[in-house]
């Protein structure tokens, strides 16, 4: 089954040297997955933003309290598994929230009315 598992930054401050150490150990994490024979897939966000809400209101957004900064596409046997493996990310050491959600493909669209 597939997971992804979205982190949210931390609100704590770190120096530079921990910022540095907190990416090594990030890096290991996602190298002892695939060494397990794991797919896993990266994707960091990048800081800009555009907000549109419900209503059409469009403008840049604030991205809140725990914005979202990366998502980790994992493959894991069940739900169980994905949190586990979510609970070793270093991040956790870090001060990240890390959410685990799994990862499915949309549902078909209905076939197009015939004309």
């Amino acid at each position: 089954m597939q997971f992804v598992l979205i982190f949210r930054k931390s609100l704590k401050r770190f120096t530079e040297a921990e910022q540095k150490r907190g990416i090594e150990e990030g890096r290991a994490w996602g190298a002892r997955l695939l060494s397990e024979g794991r797919t896993l897939e990266v994707r960091q966000l990048g800081k800009e933003n555009h907000h549109i809400g419900p209503d059409g209101e469009s403008s840049r957004s604030s991205v809140g309290e725990w914005p979202i900064i990366a998502a980790v596409f994992v493959e894991a046997s069940d739900f169980t598994e994905a949190v586990k493996i979510a609970e070793t990310h270093p991040g956790v050491h870090y001060g990240m929230n890390i959410e685990v959600r799994p990862w499915t493909p949309p549902p078909a669209w209905p076939p197009a009315p015939a004309q």
